[in-house]
């Protein structure tokens, strides 16, 4: 009886993976909204939050040196709970896109420097708040970002920022 239950198990997965076309592009279906593509100053508004991008620069000065040579770009971003519940978001979410299409995440140790020690991502956005923060990314090579990503969530389709 177990080798026949083995048997179907096995023949069912055979058919599901056979019947997979694997030269169609992927969807996005598995993200939750549309994404929303927009310029710095212009609030943009995803599943959970509104954006607004309202400076991003690089180079010396912007936040304290980088340990292993990087260049830091300091985003200031607006973000705004839109919904009745607090809302987490994460670092490693949040991204700064580099003309070569390659892409950094939001450098969270840096970004708690420029926070003032402050973790932004430990703690939850209240329902209906908005908080005014400083974003850095760490930068390998002399191009600065043409376009952050920001999401609340790992399924939100997220915005697009033109920062170039």
């Amino acid at each position: 009886m177990l080798a026949g239950v083995v048997a179907a198990a096995a023949w069912t997965a055979t058919q599901r993976v056979a019947a997979m076309d694997t030269t169609k592009q992927p969807t996005s279906g598995a993200w939750v909204g549309s994404s929303v593509n927009g310029a710095i100053g212009v609030p943009l508004r995803e599943t959970a939050f509104e954006f607004t991008v309202y400076r991003m620069s690089c180079g010396a000065g912007v936040v304290p040196a980088v340990p292993g040579g990087g260049r830091s770009c300091l985003a200031t971003v607006g973000v705004r709970n839109v919904t009745s519940e607090q809302q987490t978001w994460h670092g490693q979410l949040q991204r700064a896109y580099l003309p070569s299409g390659n892409w950094v995440a939001a450098d969270e140790d840096a970004t708690r420097v420029a926070n003032l020690g402050r973790d932004v991502f430990a703690q939850p956005v209240a329902a209906g708040r908005r908080v005014l923060l400083p974003l850095v990314f760490t930068m390998h090579g002399l191009d600065p970002p043409k376009q952050l990503e920001l999401r609340s969530g790992v399924f939100s389709a997220g915005v697009r920022v033109d920062v170039a």
